[in-house]
């Protein structure tokens, strides 16, 4: 291995690790701001309403400004730096930038004039009370703003990935989840937001979001300035870097919005069938997902991306092979314990973590249960978050856009008669979005491999066996362990144990019975206690089992990807 290349394995390396720290930090505030929505306003239609309110304008940044510009931007943008061509690099960077200002000042004007229309499009939004239905719409018109900020963040984002500097990217998104906790804990209460200390206001949260999204752009654009990227506002639709861009945005905009869709929206949209209880559940479900999946898959998508972008820009392609085929293996043995661990404890996760207040038992186990079909897929979600990144370096935006394309109609068509033709009801849009996950992601892989004339596949699929192997073991001992000291929540012992029927879920706040779960302190401590062991000993069992068998990437993951990756590879 030469010079360079050890730099840029120390740079992905370094980048990972930065992102994973930033990324737990950022999803711990997160796991917090839920809690506290879910202990202060409870599983009502007001928390209801305001997470299916959000959607509105998340759909619409996914769409337009999300990991598409990022992913037809970085390449590019990254091709100019590599040539010492820093002009060009500049000018396409903010030609970028003004076009996503004008697009979302447009998109907002959208959602705040057609907030009522898009969201009688949604499936049950009939049978919304008159109160819960005005409450969604005016909470996306307030929220909506954001997206001229999230765009700009997201823009900023990808230029300081492209010159390898991850560190502020990663505090914007611990800013903005501080902004959204101090908007549950002060702003909320605030008579200027229609709150007070007794009554919260869930208009104070919304406004809180928009502020979080402006800092996340005021923060990163000075820094973006300093590592030497010079903005003016202007528009150059006829440079061939910007039109090569727009030319990978459209398909890229269809294949990573329908990866949003697939996991985010459909749920949601098919969840709101069964009432706005069911909306918030399967959010808290959702985010629990989400945790291991930014932690490791996100972390390390986005930390290749530009090498393996410059690698195939300077024709590496054995480089660029050797280096998905890491990622992959390493997003595998780290998805495959967390999608069993939430399998295993999702009733004792989602007590400890949603349960308390407002927030009654009822809740607890309907979150539980979609989490439990939400968990295995983490492992396709993780892996298609570097597949898909190994086909925009290549430039190829068409592939995965036929396969998400199929991905969501299979999710949406499965998902539907699921939730209306067998007992799992609400919790069909998890499964369905598991099952679809995983088949799109297999098929991903395949026509990779043949793209490639090989990704080594024979050890991926070693390290795919090992791992399972190693995790099924690993589940044994957290199951025992956890069933023999379970929590009690209520009178009632929270077990690991498994639904084939959905729990019962009211589909208002007005027929839900129980009012308030009590956990005291000393519960919630005790049940915290109960789950990190039972957690830390499966997890030695499954780091011991991948050791004896001699798995490689194991000493990888163990190194953080710091300095003794460099080593090794230079080996």
């Amino acid at each position: 291995m030469t010079a360079m290349d050890s730099r840029k394995a120390s740079s992905v390396a370094a980048g990972a690790a930065i992102f994973s720290v930033g990324m737990l930090l950022s999803r711990i505030l997160g796991m917090l701001r839920e809690s506290l929505l879910n202990i202060t306003f409870g599983n009502s239609d007001t928390i209801g309403a305001y997470k299916l309110a959000f959607l509105i304008p998340d759909l619409f940044y996914y769409l337009l400004a999300g990991g598409a510009m990022s992913a037809a931007f970085i390449p590019v943008f990254t091709s100019y730096l590599s040539r010492g061509e820093d002009k060009e690099a500049h000018l396409v960077g903010s030609t970028i930038s003004t076009f996503l200002l004008i697009a979302m000042v447009i998109c907002v004007g959208i959602c705040i004039i057609f907030a009522p229309q898009i969201l009688w499009l949604l499936p049950a939004s009939h049978k919304f009370t008159p109160t819960a239905f005005n409450l969604c719409v005016l909470l996306s018109r307030i929220m909506c703003v954001m997206l001229i900020f999230t765009a700009q963040s997201a823009h900023l984002t990808g230029i300081l990935n492209s010159y390898r500097h991850f560190l502020t990217p990663v505090i914007v998104w611990n800013v903005y989840a501080l902004s959204s906790l101090f908007g549950i804990t002060v702003m909320s209460k605030m008579p200027l937001f229609g709150g007070s200390p007794q009554n919260p206001s869930i208009y104070g949260v919304a406004y809180s979001i928009v502020l979080g999204a402006f800092l996340q752009a005021v923060i990163q654009f000075p820094v973006a300035i300093k590592h030497g990227f010079h903005f003016k506002l202007m528009l150059d639709f006829g440079h061939e870097g910007v039109r090569q861009i727009l030319r990978l945005f459209g398909p890229m905009t269809i294949s990573l919005s329908l990866s949003q869709i697939n996991i985010l929206a459909v749920p949601m949209l098919i969840g709101s069938s069964f009432g706005l209880l069911a909306v918030n559940d399967i959010n808290n479900a959702n985010k629990i997902v989400m945790l291991p999946f930014s932690l490791f898959a996100m972390a390390i998508g986005t930390a290749v991306f530009p090498t393996m972008a410059q690698q195939v820009a300077m024709g590496q392609h054995e480089a660029f092979r050797a280096m998905l085929s890491k990622a992959v293996k390493i997003v595998i043995l780290l998805s495959m314990p967390s999608a069993i661990c939430m399998l295993i404890l999702a009733d004792p996760l989602c007590a400890l973590l949603y349960g308390g207040g407002k927030f009654t038992l009822q809740g607890v186990h309907a979150s539980a249960y979609v989490l439990a079909l939400f968990a295995m897929g983490v492992i396709g979600l993780g892996v298609a978050q570097v597949v898909n990144r190994a086909f925009y370096s290549l430039h190829d935006t068409i592939t995965p856009t036929i396969v998400s394309v199929g991905m969501v109609l299979s999710n949406f068509i499965c998902s539907w008669l699921i939730a209306f033709y067998t007992p799992f009801k609400y919790g069909s849009v998890a499964l369905a979005t598991t099952v679809t996950l995983t088949a799109s992601t297999i098929v991903l892989i395949e026509l990779l491999r043949r793209r490639l004339h090989g990704i080594d596949g024979k050890a991926l699929l070693g390290v795919t066996s090992k791992s399972f192997i190693a995790a099924l073991l690993m589940g044994i001992v957290i199951y025992l362990l956890a069933s023999h000291f379970p929590s009690t929540v209520a009178g009632r012992r929270l077990l690991p144990e498994f639904h084939w029927s959905a729990p019962y879920l009211p589909f208002s706040s007005a027929d839900v019975v129980e009012k308030v779960l009590r956990i005291t302190l000393q519960q919630r401590v005790g049940m915290a206690i109960r789950i990190c062991l039972s957690l830390f000993a499966g997890f030695v069992v499954y780091a011991g089992v991948l050791w004896a068998w001699k798995v490689e990437e194991l000493k990888v993951i163990f190194d953080r990807f710091a300095g003794k990756l460099r080593k090794r590879q230079g080996a």
